[in-house]
């Protein structure tokens, strides 16, 4: 399965449009005053910029390395047209194909310059351990990339309205042998990925669900302890919303009332599934059209982005493009003229879309 197999198999998306409300704060006690003005932050279940204000993401998913044009060009300008006040960077420490343009951190470099200049906060996040099961790679593959000393140069060069998104969908819960073996694993885990990033850095440190990103209940169960365990108090838990068969509901009201920093890092309107070992693009209707499957749960993320909206909860769309089920494809061809019907909605829907949600960042 290649890498765009992977992500679409995976429903794994560069949500984009992200929005920022901003509201006054007060400062966070557990940040030094030099942290605190020089990076984003999370107290209680919102995150902040560092003059207090509340930041709601309202974003899109980029496919940024998938789409191999880049870096010679890529799709940011049509995407800012959107209102989206956040974007989320698909990245590879090792594509792995040969035949794909080069790119370097530089180039990373560059694009984070013009998200600050289009005032869109860039989550940039690691796409080479995609849904893999061993969650310890984390440490042993990816950490010593994100504390290396040219990458940590363009990290604090761009640190003060920057979220990295540690691995993309990284581990199992719900799926493995032993659950609560996998979910001590999982924690210990990410501790020490925590302490190792905390030696350099202290941005907001963003955290996928196990399970594809799916298990939200994760957090529920350690989240306080990962906050507690985390010097900067600093971290996003992410969730991906593709709840065809699993109800993560109940779990999202728990993790609310547990004032949990709760973001959902991949939103979208189609769900694949994985039948006798080959991906079925497109599987099952997330939007409610009835054209393929319909969950078992009756899910929709139209009715989801509605309680997001009233919950003051961030979100990213996957994707902006490409992506091998191109009804989840935010535009045809990545102009903001050629949006798809799903991309309407997203950028035009009057309740919760983009342009009426999303308030862009003064950097």
């Amino acid at each position: 399965m290649n890498r765009r197999e992977l992500l679409a198999w995976a429903g794994i998306g560069c949500l984009a449009n992200l929005s920022l409300s901003f509201v006054a704060a007060g400062q966070p006690s557990n940040l030094k005053k030099s942290d605190r003005t020089s990076t984003l932050y999370t107290k209680g279940r919102y995150l902040y910029d560092s003059l207090g204000n509340k930041v709601i993401l309202r974003g899109i998913n980029l496919p940024l390395l998938d789409d191999w044009n880049f870096p010679q060009t890529d799709k940011l300008a049509e995407l800012e047209k959107t209102g989206a006040n956040a974007v989320r960077i698909q990245w590879y420490k090792d594509y792995g194909q040969s035949d794909r343009p080069a790119y370097t951190i530089a180039d990373l470099d560059n694009f984070l310059t013009r998200c600050k200049t289009s005032q869109i906060i860039p989550v940039l996040g690691l796409w080479d351990l995609t849904c893999n099961p061993d969650v310890n790679l984390l440490n042993t593959q990816l950490i010593p990339w994100w504390t290396s000393e040219p990458v940590l140069n363009v990290l604090k060069k761009h640190q003060k309205y920057l979220i990295i998104n540690l691995v993309n969908e990284l581990g199992v819960y719900r799926w493995a042998n032993n659950s609560t073996s996998a979910l001590n694993t999982f924690n210990n885990v990410y501790k020490t990925a925590i302490t190792k990033i905390r030696q350099h850095l202290h941005l907001p440190l963003m955290i996928d669900a196990p399970d594809c990103g799916q298990s939200i209940e994760v957090f529920t169960k350690i989240g306080k302890e990962l906050i507690d365990h985390d010097p900067d108090h600093n971290l996003l838990f992410s969730s991906h919303a593709y709840w065809a068969g699993h109800d993560g509901m109940a779990h999202l009201k728990t993790a609310i009332d547990a004032n949990l920093p709760i973001v959902f890092g991949e939103v979208a309107n189609k769900q694949d599934e994985e039948i006798n070992g080959k991906t079925q693009y497109c599987y099952y209707d997330l939007d409610g059209s009835n054209q393929n499957h319909a969950p078992e749960n009756g899910f929709t993320y139209q009715a989801f982005l509605r309680l997001l909206k009233e919950k003051e909860i961030g979100w990213l769309a996957w994707s902006w493009w490409k992506d091998n089920c191109t009804e989840r494809q935010m535009s045809q061809n990545g102009n903001f003229s050629s949006l798809t019907p799903y991309g309407n909605d997203i950028v035009n829907n009057s309740i919760y879309g983009l342009k009426v949600t999303a308030q862009r960042a003064k950097f």
